[in-house]
């Protein structure tokens, strides 16, 4: 750090103390002593002057005050946060719903851009993109080993600006050449919506993002169009989002004056009820929430809602357990601060906030090392407040969202199934290239493929033969133990790449058990909802 930048930082502090000199005290800080807070900032000031003149080697200050930032931010709590400026744009794309390029989900496999899907509307959809297409030019440049991020500069721009690519397409004998011209690209909230059955409407809902109620709008909308009368709605691994989008989406299904979540904290602002309108703009029809521990803030808000009103029936896992309400403010250097100024509640009073009093790391440590067995899960319910539905149900608050109906994920792969499946190069990816290349044209349309379509054990030892040559070691005993899911893997990503992504998960459905137990409860929800 030069003079230059330590007298930048010194003025910094000293307009922090004068800060905190002129503020109101407020209620809650006037008996921890303010004067103490002055004190330990002009100590902070002086340990830096002290490091920065006498530290044996030149200190790497970017690097220490983020550790800085980080530390003082997770004394507070696991959800406030310092955002860097290289950080923050490409986070605030997940929630803003849009940024600008050519629209494709992709992955470098073999050295090469690998098209995994075109996004839905954007310009590399329109020119004609598929699913396993590789990008092998691009403007002329050969594009072979090309990182993650060069790809992103590389096909990321501005509207109105083009692109020329150069595409090797399985089947296809000579590379070709394909302009695009970027614009805005939709990220996309709902990732999945179709009838399950004849009745029964299926919704995947992967955040919240500015567009997510829209899209929810829209995609209710062609369901009902298409003889909906109950929904099963998908909020697993949904990590949360904006809460106005959450509110909005609960305010479709609600047709009387209620509460849908409130929230409370240290500012008057964030003390706010926030109701239903009594109009519900869709049917009356049972909803079956499905949530798992990846089910997080916003996500929690519509599942937490849904049971204190008896509206709809949560089933799945325990939930995350996020109640605390963040806050965002820009800093003039570009960079983030996210910062807890409430919690939120839902219709009962209830906070499914967890507790983090042992520090971040084992707030996340426990999330995922927990047992969902039934005697846990009771033992954890017997030390958390009871709280009612307004059927007069018990439920718990402080350690997430109970489900109505615990149905465990059944997962039981041997570790050598599990590490092909998770290996970075998206191995049954690129063997469900192969196949596709065989099947196309094979199938009318997706229902077809899925009552028609099965590999047989002549399939699964070719499978294994590509596999060895790839380089891995297989066990046969436990490939063929594993090879319904295995099978499953290979047929989903098949089905995407012959059709489109949502094709990838009518496939993936068939063998998820806790959407095929959950079907088989509707009868609860209708009377849960006096229907």
């Amino acid at each position: 750090m030069n003079k230059r930048s330590l007298a930048m930082l010194t003025v910094a502090s000293m307009a922090v103390l004068a800060n905190l000199a002129g503020a109101e005290p407020q209620p809650q800080s006037r008996n921890k002593g303010s004067g103490d807070l002055y004190q330990k900032l002009n100590s902070l000031q002086e340990i830096i002057r002290l490091v920065n003149e006498n530290y044996v080697d030149p200190v790497e200050w970017d690097q220490v005050m983020q550790s800085a930032f980080d530390g003082l931010l997770e004394s507070l709590d696991p959800h406030s946060s310092y955002i860097p400026k290289e950080q923050f744009e490409s986070m605030n794309e997940q929630f803003i719903g849009k940024f600008q390029g050519i629209g494709i989900e992709f992955d470098v496999l073999d050295n090469w851009i690998t098209v995994i899907a075109p996004v839905a509307g954007s310009p590399s959809e329109e020119v004609g993109l598929r699913p396993g297409d590789k990008i092998v030019r691009i403007n002329g440049e050969s594009a072979y080993k090309f990182t993650r991020i060069q790809v992103m500069q590389s096909l990321r721009g501005e509207k109105g600006t083009s692109v020329l690519i150069t595409l090797r397409r399985p089947g296809v004998e000579k590379d070709f050449d394909v302009t695009i011209v970027r614009d805005d690209i939709p990220i996309y909230s709902v990732l999945a919506a179709f009838m399950i059955d004849e009745k029964t409407g299926y919704l995947l809902v992967s955040r919240f993002s500015s567009t997510t109620a829209d899209e929810v709008e829209s995609a209710l909308d062609k369901l009902e169009g298409q003889g909906m009368t109950q929904l099963l709605l998908d909020l697993r691994n949904n990590g949360g989002g904006y809460m106005e989008e959450a509110i909005k989406i609960l305010d479709m299904f609600i047709a009387v004056t209620d509460t849908l979540v409130f929230t409370r904290g240290r500012q008057a602002m964030m003390n706010r009820v926030h109701m239903s309108h009594s109009q519900g703009s869709h049917p009356n029809y049972p909803i079956i929430a499905l949530i798992n521990r990846g089910s997080a803030s916003a996500s929690e808000i519509v599942a937490g809602a849904l049971q204190d009103l008896d509206r709809g029936l949560v089933v799945g896992e325990t939930s995350f357990g996020k109640g605390l309400v963040q806050r965002q403010w820009r800093l003039s250097d570009g960079s983030a601060l996210r910062v807890t100024v409430g919690r939120y509640y839902t219709p009962s009073g209830r906070t499914i906030q967890r507790p983090y009093d042992s520090g971040s790391q084992q707030y996340y440590r426990d999330l995922y090392s927990r047992s969902d067995d039934q005697a846990t899960i009771d033992s954890i319910k017997a030390t958390l407040p009871k709280y009612k539905t307004r059927s007069g149900r018990t439920v718990y608050g402080g350690g997430g969202i109970f489900p109505d109906v615990r149905i465990p994920f059944k997962l039981n792969l041997s570790d050598e199934s599990i590490a092909l499946i998770n290996r970075t190069d998206r191995l049954f990816f690129r063997y469900a290239e192969i196949l596709s290349t065989n099947l196309a044209g094979r199938f009318d349309n997706v229902e077809d493929f899925i009552e028609r379509y099965r590999m047989h054990d002549a399939d699964r030892d070719k499978m294994i033969s590509w596999v060895e040559s790839q380089g891995e070691i297989v066990d046969p005993d436990a490939f063929a133990a594993d090879w319904s899911y295995i099978e499953n893997q290979v047929a989903r990503q098949v089905a995407g790449l012959l059709w489109d992504r949502e094709a990838l998960y009518r496939v993936w459905l068939e063998k998820d058990n806790q959407v095929q137990e959950a079907i088989n409860l509707f009868g609860q929800a209708r009377s849960l909802a006096g229907l």
